[in-house]
């Protein structure tokens, strides 16, 4: 289906001999949002690690049948070129510690080698964190440790670093199952 950006085939995820995945076959839609919904420990979170790679970084944790991006299966792809592709926000927060706001924000440009100009960093710092509905907080304090704010900020930094990289696919992990009213809202509506 030519709207159809990810695909899986008789997809399967395990941890040891646990089998934690079982068979998952679906469409997802190019811009669309989908929501994956179950009982605690049904393998919700596996099946979005295993859709960007991050399952196989897991001692012992092994996947068979089929993940397709764009009908290309993304275990056959670079797995960098695959998360370049395919952004995740995990639940909880995860600021690289010892970065400040601005950092965390176009560190996926740096980790992958990407040279931008000065002007081009701060434009997608600006872009990235207003879509994150976190600019107006931090735009005096950019050059702060992302580990000095709220958990709500922080989550929406982290947000802000996964848009920044423009994904294809934007993975979220109930990215705001720890944060206050107003934080949900603003994330909501991004």
């Amino acid at each position: 289906m030519e709207s159809t950006i990810i695909s899986s085939q008789n997809f399967n995820a395990y941890f040891g001999d646990n089998h934690v995945v079982k068979n998952v076959n679906m469409d997802i839609p190019k811009n669309n949002v989908i929501a994956v919904m179950g009982p605690s420990g049904c393998g919700k979170t596996t099946f979005l690690r295993c859709i960007n790679r991050m399952h196989e970084l897991i001692p012992g944790a092994t996947s068979d049948g089929k993940i397709l991006l764009h009908n290309e299966d993304v275990y056959s792809l670079n797995s960098i070129l695959v998360r370049l592709k395919i952004g995740m926000v995990f639940q909880r927060p995860n600021p690289f510690p010892n970065l400040s706001i601005y950092d965390n924000v176009i560190a996926g440009y740096k980790l992958n080698g990407l040279k931008l100009s000065k002007a081009e960093r701060d434009t997608i710092v600006e872009s990235s964190l207003k879509k994150a509905a976190l600019w107006n907080e931090v735009k005096d304090t950019l050059h702060r440790k992302g580990t000095f704010l709220s958990g709500g900020q922080q989550q929406r930094l982290c947000i802000a670093r996964a848009i920044a990289m423009e994904p294809e696919v934007l993975l979220l992990d109930e990215p705001t199952s720890a944060l206050d009213p107003i934080s949900t809202a603003s994330i909501e509506e991004l």
